[in-house]
């Protein structure tokens, strides 16, 4: 059995819902599952999305996600339980194959080279960009390093003899360090994928262009429709799935809220792509689900709140204290004269 699977919060159902639909057209013999990260909201209709839903808390984890949700922000709480979600969905429900893609990402073709991957290899990785950059604009290859060699919008893996031992350490990584903390090197679960040609064997690393094509890797790949109506990048190579991140459909004047180097002025030949996206985010929702404030975001900013709050009270007593100290030890010095 092959699973295929997105993670996210109720607020990014809208966006989901394009990835589930465009799967469907591409891999109807995959089973199809949301990982929520949310509480259930009783304003949305989750039979309408026509997949599995598992929620975050109904799955093992070595944390209660009460409490992981203060350590970590939204973003960082939905990819730090991603090795969990693939734990239970090989261990739990028995499968043998199992594709993770970002609910910012749509197909336009079938990943056949998916598939190849997850026949040859336990792991399945896409690198952020085939081909160096680096001018005035971002993100460059230097941004991207720090933030890691693979995009983990899209991973896939196999049953194999290493894949406990990976989920293992990869999770364990994930709780310790899953922060987005550019200072200290964190970035999420991605960073420490850099590490599989190292430390497993078993690994396949697609270098087609169409395969996660995104903002970043806009300096290497155009795009233009075939005379069947399909898109091609490069005029040699089908566009499998597109990547979409942070692009928001409050603002889709805009490619990405980090990438400064291309707009649609400067490459009209993915506007279309773009503003057929837009529609499509709005056919399901996405401004309805946008206005959703996830569950565990408001009690991480709780936790943050409290702490504080603490911090600020902790800090007013110890100046109260060292104060004290300073007039008993003066008053004693007095004394002594």
């Amino acid at each position: 059995m092959t699973i295929a699977f997105t993670l996210c919060s109720n607020n990014y159902l809208g966006a989901a819902k394009v990835l589930i639909d465009s799967l469907k057209i591409y891999h109807p013999e995959f089973h199809i599952y949301i990982g929520l990260v949310d509480k259930i909201d009783k304003q949305i209709d989750y039979q309408s999305l026509e997949c599995n839903i598992i929620l975050a808390e109904d799955i093992y984890l070595p944390e209660n996600i009460e409490s992981l949700c203060q350590k970590f922000n939204i973003v960082e709480l939905n990819t730090t339980v991603k090795p969990f979600f693939f734990s239970h969905f090989f261990n739990i429900l028995n499968a043998d194959k199992v594709v993770y893609l970002d609910p910012d990402i749509q197909l336009f073709s079938p990943m056949e080279e998916v598939l190849l991957g997850l026949e040859k290899a336990m792991i399945t990785l896409t690198p952020h960009m085939l081909t160096p950059v680096d001018d005035n604009f971002g993100p460059n290859d230097y941004h991207i390093l720090r933030t890691g060699i693979f995009n983990l919008g899209f991973v896939a893996l196999s049953e194999h003899k290493e894949l406990n031992c990976f989920l293992n350490w990869w999770g364990d990584r994930c709780l310790k360090y899953g922060y987005r903390r550019d200072d200290q090197g964190m970035f999420y679960d991605q960073i420490w994928i850099n590490y599989i040609p190292a430390f497993y064997e078993s690994y396949y690393i697609i270098r087609h262009p169409g395969y996660n094509a995104a903002n970043w890797n806009l300096h290497e790949r155009h795009f233009k429709m075939d005379n069947n109506s399909e898109w091609e990048i490069n005029s040699l190579f089908k566009l499998i799935f597109f990547h979409f991140s942070h692009f928001d459909v409050n603002k889709p004047e805009r490619i990405s809220i980090y990438n400064n180097r291309f707009n649609f002025n400067n490459r009209p030949d993915i506007a279309p792509l773009f503003e057929n996206y837009q529609q499509a985010l709005l056919k399901n929702g996405s401004i309805f689900f946008k206005s959703l404030v996830p569950y565990y975001k408001t009690k991480h900013e709780e936790a943050i709140a409290k702490r504080n709050s603490n911090n600020v009270q902790l800090s007013f007593k110890q100046k109260l204290k060292r104060k004290v100290i300073t007039i008993f030890n003066k008053h004693l010095l007095l004394n002594c004269l």
